[in-house]
């Protein structure tokens, strides 16, 4: 591909984006057919075609087949290195938080949850499965498992009116102050699909995490976001010489 036709449909695709912008079209609204725009636009339908692959490339449009192209969601920008609460963090960026929850009980923490939290086997955990929304769509599938001993009676708690950090902080003088994270890419299982509107075998962020109060780990979470609608961004520095 030449240089010029390279710059061309970047234009042609910049083009494409001001037409969404002014003709206010939201998520989910549908662009009209490439013979339109080539039309709108004038230019041919081969230019269209490959201004519209660049925007479907960088998931800010979708298709569906015999149906057309649709504007895309943004996508949700989370910084790693933000140590805050789901709700007070997502709050303080404009959205609206809110949580569905899948599962709330007490067990015996299995194995690996024994490793991750310095239990002895036989010891038990709060467990917490919850679907996280904002402004109303699924983004995050998450369990978080919290040593029972810590928590005395946070069964009472309502955790889809309440948020869990707040809680753990006012309460049961849990204060977070280090995190340890671990990101890899998964492909979702059918149950995960189902509850983040995916498909299955849709590709994720899969985060492991690790909450500390000082030196004790107090809460175990893994964390799965749908890599179409989410992006996870760190800012680094450089380490001073020695």
């Amino acid at each position: 591909m030449s240089k010029y036709t390279n710059l061309l449909n970047e234009q042609m695709k910049e083009s494409l984006e001001s037409y969404i912008i002014e003709h206010a079209l939201a998520p989910g609204d549908a662009l009209p057919s490439e013979r339109e725009l080539a039309e709108n636009l004038g230019v041919n339908r081969l230019t269209i075609r490959a201004a519209l692959k660049r925007l479907r490339n960088e998931h800010r449009i979708y298709t569906k087949h015999g149906k057309g192209n649709f504007v895309a969601a943004p996508k949700i920008i989370e910084g790693t290195s933000k140590m805050e609460s789901f709700t007070s963090g997502w709050t303080d960026d404009g959205y609206t938080p809110s949580s569905k929850i899948l599962t709330m009980d007490e067990r015996e923490a299995p194995l690996s949850i024994c490793y991750q939290l310095n239990l002895n086997l036989g010891e038990r955990v709060f467990s917490l499965n919850r679907v996280r929304y904002l402004n109303g769509e699924p983004i995050a599938l998450e369990h978080a498992y919290i040593p029972a001993k810590l928590v005395p009676d946070i069964l009472l708690y309502n955790f889809e009116k309440e948020s869990l950090y707040a809680t753990l902080q006012t309460v049961y003088n849990l204060h977070l102050v280090r995190q340890e994270e671990t990101i890899s890419i998964c492909h979702m299982n059918k149950t995960e699909a189902r509850h983040l509107n995916a498909k299955e075998g849709d590709p994720a962020f899969l985060i492991n995490g690790l909450s500390f109060d000082g030196n004790q780990p107090f809460e175990y979470c893994t964390t799965i976001n749908p890599a179409d609608r989410y992006v996870l961004s760190s800012k680094m520095k450089p380490e001073k010489s020695k």
